[in-house]
């Protein structure tokens, strides 16, 4: 009886163990920051657009440009509604950046531009602007409409 109470024991331990270890909890979205860069433009050639829960941030820096004089960094803030935070939250965790080289493509070349995407602080993958990137696509989607609202026209 005590050798089956024992064997008992270990074997509830054991599938105890292997249900803790089945599945890490995933990890919480905190930020999102994506950047876009021009090397051969005038006016705000590089922007910064920082989401993060009940808010995003769009800073366009005003020092950049070819020739141009300088601008004051301008600054705008949205607010997100829950259902908008969860929503970017959510692609955001969907999203795997890990395995990808923190350069793709030739990013500003040929005065292309550049993008970049980092989710929480982790690090940050760099391509060319507008570009396709299938392990984060339904991201950059959402980013790169939220940018575009955010932006005042010139």
């Amino acid at each position: 009886m005590i050798s089956q109470v024992k064997f008992g024991i270990a074997a509830l331990a054991l599938a105890l163990a292997g249900c803790a270890s089945a599945a890490p909890a995933p990890t919480e979205v905190r930020q999102i920051v994506s950047t876009t860069s021009f090397g051969m433009c005038v006016g705000y050639c590089t922007t910064r657009l920082e989401i993060s829960e009940g808010q995003a941030v769009l800073i366009r820096d005003g020092r950049s440009g070819r020739g141009s004089a300088e601008l004051p960094d301008q600054r705008f803030t949205q607010t997100l509604t829950p259902a908008e935070w969860q929503e970017f939250a959510r692609l955001a965790a969907d999203t795997n950046l890990s395995g990808l080289p923190p350069v793709i493509g030739c990013p500003d070349c040929a005065d292309g531009g550049a993008e970049s995407l980092t989710i929480n602080g982790a690090p940050t993958v760099s391509f060319d602007f507008g570009a396709s990137i299938a392990q984060a696509q339904p991201l950059l989607e959402r980013v790169r409409a939220l940018r575009a609202r955010m932006t005042p026209e010139q």
